[in-house]
């Protein structure tokens, strides 16, 4: 039985749209009762940003521009161009797999526009990399564990040759011998190859691996000692505020209009 479509999808959308894509996911996300990642989600696979935009028919759809100047056309005869002109600013020619992608504000989608108001928990980034971290260890010491089973891979290679061979038929009554070309094994090879060295290579990159679990673990720990510090600082200052006040309405004398006050502060926990 197929699931249910959730309401508050198209609900969501509906929102969106009549904001004409200014309201915040987050918003949506709270209006609504449902998380941020599924609102984003949503939006995603529904097309909301395309929706919003129109879908803009070319009529002339099935006819393949092949581009370029009609056949003989010579308006460029004589131009040797710009060898050494630089391409627009912004210009994505040379993005092979985006490692090192130079990004501008103003080419960013509205998905990704999104992702940058999104606020981001440190606690929560560095705790999902140190669940990535470890699976990526499960599974790298599941390989060396793999590839010790057997220490040696056995890798055959064969030699075919395109050999004639003579093949008696009959034609117009009489047995006629005619070519028939075979590929024929001519030499057979099995070659042990050591898997020593693709032990050393997972194991190269199981210490990496290591380091940075290590390192994110400890990075996990500082920002957990840090929001305690600052629990314990900001305790801190509450109390100096207090003992403060205190001094001035005794420095004052004034008990009765004070006496309240004094009370109030004395229900404020010390911190040692």
């Amino acid at each position: 039985m197929a699931r249910q479509r959730d309401p508050r999808r198209d609900q969501a959308k509906e929102i969106w749209l009549k904001s004409d894509g200014e309201k915040l996911l987050k918003d949506i996300a709270k209006e609504i009762g449902v998380s941020d990642s599924q609102i984003r989600k949503w939006k995603s696979i529904d097309k909301w940003s395309a929706e919003l935009k129109g879908n803009v028919t070319n009529d002339k759809g099935n006819v393949t521009n092949q581009g370029g100047a009609p056949l003989g056309n010579q308006n460029a005869k004589g131009n040797k161009g710009n060898s050494r002109a630089s391409p627009p600013k912004g210009n994505k020619n040379a993005v092979t797999t985006g490692e090192y992608e130079n990004l501008y504000n103003q080419y960013l989608n509205d998905d990704e526009k999104d992702l940058l108001r999104t606020e981001v928990d440190s606690f929560f980034v560095l705790q999902n990399e140190i669940n990535l971290l470890r699976v990526r260890q499960s599974r790298m010491l599941k390989r060396i564990a793999e590839a010790e089973k057997d220490l040696n891979e056995n890798e055959q290679h064969l030699l075919y040759e395109l050999r004639g061979r003579k093949k008696i038929v009959e034609s117009k009554g009489k047995q006629v011998a005619v070519n028939n070309p075979e590929l024929i094994v001519t030499e057979k090879r099995v070659k042990k190859t050591p898997k020593i060295d693709l032990i050393l290579r997972i194991e190269d990159a199981l210490t990496r691996v290591n380091n940075s679990l290590t390192k994110a673990i400890k990075q996990l720990s500082d920002v957990d000692m840090n929001k305690t510090r600052k629990k314990l600082m900001n305790a801190q200052i509450d109390y100096t505020k207090a003992q403060t006040t205190r001094a001035l309405i005794n420095k004052d004398g004034d008990e009765d209009e004070g006496g309240t006050v004094i009370n109030i502060i004395d229900d404020i926990p010390k911190v040692n």
